[in-house]
């Protein structure tokens, strides 16, 4: 009885394996889009699972859209040698693939720096 239980218990982690999984990039995003925009960076959290870039982007009417894109983790923006290139008060142009929920975030493409 203890040796079937114990198989019971593993076979039941093994299938909890994929739950842990990463998700697909496709499933957040689209990345068959592609949207632009121009706006001033207001935070930069270089973080874990991925970086954080958060954008003020003004619109013709004067109001301001609140952006969020998303890339790599930390490490990879280290290792790019990036993670000092931003500096909040810049203006960027970003290139990202929407979200596919449609809220106002996507997955960097690239940026346009300001030099």
């Amino acid at each position: 009885m203890r040796l079937r239980t114990c198989g019971l218990a593993i076979v039941l982690l093994l299938g909890a394996i994929p739950a842990l999984a990463h998700h697909a990039l496709q499933a957040e995003f689209d990345t068959s889009k592609r949207v632009e925009f121009t706006g001033v960076l207001t935070r930069f959290a270089l973080i874990n699972p991925h970086t954080r870039w958060f954008f003020d982007v003004k619109k013709p009417d004067g109001t301001i859209d609140k952006w969020e894109v998303s890339a790599a983790g930390a490490g990879a923006i280290r290792d790019a040698g990036l993670a000092r290139s931003f500096k909040v008060g810049d203006t960027y142009k970003v290139s990202a693939a929407p979200a596919r929920n449609g809220s106002r975030s996507g997955r960097v493409i690239d940026f346009k720096f300001p030099d």
